[in-house]
């Protein structure tokens, strides 16, 4: 990339002119690429704080006049987008385990007779209760949790098996999860 074209594009962009927003999107898409690649192996992720980067870009440019070393400047911002979608999407996948550990909790059975007998009443219920709030999720968000939680598959596994982005399954799993949180069907003591 020659620094005079992205000086021109540069500036453009500065003036508001979409045209160069988008020619520096193409100047930079495949080092920026690349570059995360290096950082993290989720395609989606890369492609998802890519499109981040020159959204913001587009939001800040009147803040983007003093800005010296352009390339520098769009890496630096690069490197703190990507970093920053990464610990959400690992927190939100946490949080989704969280949920996971405390239905299971939730679920132990006690050791005396009447425990047991109790724990499998409450089971009984808390699995009706599932079923229900189950009932009310899309179909492709129950076949989702169904691959991902009753199959045991990777996002990986249900990626090739659904045709879907992991990134698309991910957003899916963690609607339905949200959802089913919410049910009336379904409450979970949170603490």
């Amino acid at each position: 990339m020659s620094s005079d074209q992205l000086i021109k594009n540069w500036n453009l962009l500065l003036e508001g002119d979409k045209q160069g927003l988008y020619e520096c999107f193409d100047l930079f898409y495949d080092d920026l690429y690349r570059f995360g690649l290096s950082m993290y192996s989720d395609q989606e992720l890369i492609k998802d704080s890519i499109q981040s980067l020159f959204i913001e870009l587009w939001e800040i440019k009147d803040k983007l006049v003093d800005v010296k070393n352009i390339k520098q400047y769009i890496f630096t911002i690069f490197k703190r987008i990507i970093y920053k979608l990464n610990k959400k999407f690992s927190r939100e996948n946490l949080d989704l385990d969280r949920l996971l550990e405390e239905i299971s909790e939730d679920l132990v059975v006690q050791s005396s007779y009447e425990s047991i007998l109790i724990a499998n009443q409450t089971e009984e219920l808390k699995r009706q209760q599932l079923q229900e709030a189950l009932s009310l999720l899309s179909p492709r968000q129950k076949e989702i949790i169904q691959l991902k939680y009753f199959d045991g598959k990777s996002f990986r596994e249900i990626a090739e098996i659904t045709s879907l982005s992991e990134r698309t399954i991910y957003n899916t799993l963690h609607n339905a999860i949200k959802f089913l949180r919410e049910s009336p069907y379904f409450s979970i003591n949170k603490s």
